[in-house]
């Protein structure tokens, strides 16, 4: 005879909190995690807890903290190694001198300076003000888990201008960085275990056929609402698997050409000029690159809470203004959290200026036929709340000096149906008729994309009635 649980017992629940073991922060906690040689032939993993002014080292599974459990989440994941990173002698220095430093502070002037002079030693840059953003950038990483967006960067130039010296010059500075071609299994290595930085060399080939999953997943994985990704793999040893790797990281693409659009307007573009001068390489032989990022996550462990609570009243401050919106304002505010919690205030509004004009200039815009596609389903919906259309009876309605004189209609509605899908403009997906697929538009959504993509706010003429007040809940449902 079967037992039945009763209602108290049917649900064995986790109350505890989990967290990534390589770097992460929740209720004020941060998390730093390496993986060390304790003897010739064995690694012991050491975690860095702190909160509240406290520090402590953890080779646990787990620790409590605020009367709550909180366990790392290791899973198959390597965590990078501290001889490598850093040093056990300087991390065991700094928790001797964790109270002192949390106590008079570590410079973020002084560690902004450092990063900014050894850009202006390693690469040639266009303007002194992209030295400031690419410097408040590679600090950016070690906090990337704090704000909600953290925007890429792309090095772009022909050959010979450098873009390998900067990937290499990255490579040292930025949080557990990693440089290899795109691929999903070292999209998995290096964000999913590592929570590193992603320095993708030869970013040219993701436009090439086969690579359009992993570009869907690259372009959504700027914010933290880009979450976990179940992806397919196809590996030559294991064939087909699935892998669930989270994807939002700080990443960098080096390319000859523009990037794809998607990933075009979430990117800081780091103009590279093909100079005269020799520049050493960023080797080991140059520099201490294990002091040098030691000084940083110092000034992480030491003012994180600092970052945490000036990008949640900036934020705020941005909101009641609206001087920036959208994703415009998550790409730029970790720019200025850094610049202005590094001593670099005077820089803020000269980057904030050069950043939106670079900004703008990468944002796409849509093509004629594209364009027509929003008016024509603006010009349907009239003063309808929302209107069921197919992309044949859109194509049908179009200029047809929009496509090519050689489109079949099958074609044409293909190419209707690509821009609805590319812009997002449909509500819902309905059933299929005779006309073939259907799709729900409501006129408050399709309204936006066209303000958004289609004229700037002074340009902006209705080609219908006024907006639907979106106020009155009535109106939109």
């Amino acid at each position: 005879m079967e037992s039945q649980m009763t209602n108290k017992d049917a649900f064995e629940t986790f109350d505890g909190e989990l967290l990534h073991p390589s770097l992460d922060f929740k209720d004020g906690i941060l998390v730093l995690g390496f993986r060390y040689r304790s003897k010739s032939q064995e690694e012991k993993e050491i975690f860095v807890v702190v909160y509240e002014s406290n520090i402590q080292f953890i080779d646990a599974e787990s620790f409590k903290a605020k009367d709550k459990k909180y366990f790392f989440e290791k899973r198959k994941r390597k965590l990078a190694r501290l001889e490598e990173k850093w040093s056990v002698s300087a991390l065991q220095q700094f928790l001797e001198d964790y109270g002192k430093l949390k106590k008079f502070g570590s410079s973020g002037q002084a560690i902004f300076q450092i990063i900014l002079d050894l850009t202006k030693k390693y690469i040639q840059l266009d303007k002194d003000i992209d030295y400031h953003l690419l410097s408040a950038w590679i600090i950016g990483t070690y906090f990337f888990p704090l704000f909600y967006a953290y925007p890429f960067l792309h090095i772009k130039a022909p050959k010979g201008s450098g873009k390998s010296q900067c990937l290499n010059l990255l490579t040292q500075l930025c949080f557990n960085a990693i440089k290899a071609r795109p691929s999903l299994p070292a999209l998995g290595d290096t964000v999913d275990s590592l929570r590193g930085t992603y320095l993708i060399d030869q970013a040219d080939s993701l436009e090439r056929k086969g690579n359009e999953e992993l570009l869907d997943v690259l372009a959504d994985s700027y914010k933290k609402s880009g979450g976990k990704r179940r992806v397919m793999n196809m590996d030559k040893k294991s064939g087909r698997e699935i892998l669930e790797i989270e994807t939002y990281c700080p990443k960098a693409f080096a390319s000859i050409r523009e990037l794809p659009e998607d990933l075009r307007d979430r990117c800081l573009a780091v103009p590279l000029i093909r100079s005269q001068k020799n520049f050493p390489d960023p080797d080991e032989n140059n520099e201490n690159w294990r002091e040098i990022r030691g000084k940083i996550y110092t000034f992480l462990m030491t003012n994180y809470d600092v970052i945490r609570n000036s990008y949640f009243v900036k934020k705020i401050g941005y909101h009641s203004s609206k001087e920036i919106l959208g994703r415009s304002l998550e790409l730029w505010l970790p720019f200025e959290i850094i610049l202005d919690c590094c001593g670099m205030q005077e820089k803020v509004t000269e980057a904030k200026k050069h950043f939106l004009s670079q900004y703008e200039f990468s944002e796409y815009e849509p093509s004629e036929l594209e364009e027509e596609v929003i008016k024509v389903i603006l010009d349907k919906l009239q003063d309808q709340i929302e209107i069921v259309l197919s992309p044949k009876e859109i194509a049908e309605s179009m200029n047809g000096e929009i496509f090519l004189n050689i489109d079949t209609p099958k074609q044409k509605s293909a190419k209707v149906g690509w821009a609805i899908k590319k812009f997002n403009l449909a509500s819902e997906k309905m059933t299929r008729s005779k006309g073939g697929v259907r799709h729900l538009f409501q006129k408050i959504k399709v309204d936006a994309i066209y303000k958004s993509y289609c004229k700037n706010e002074e340009e902006y003429t209705p080609l219908a009635p006024e907006p639907i007040n979106t106020e009155n809940p009535e109106q939109i449902t």
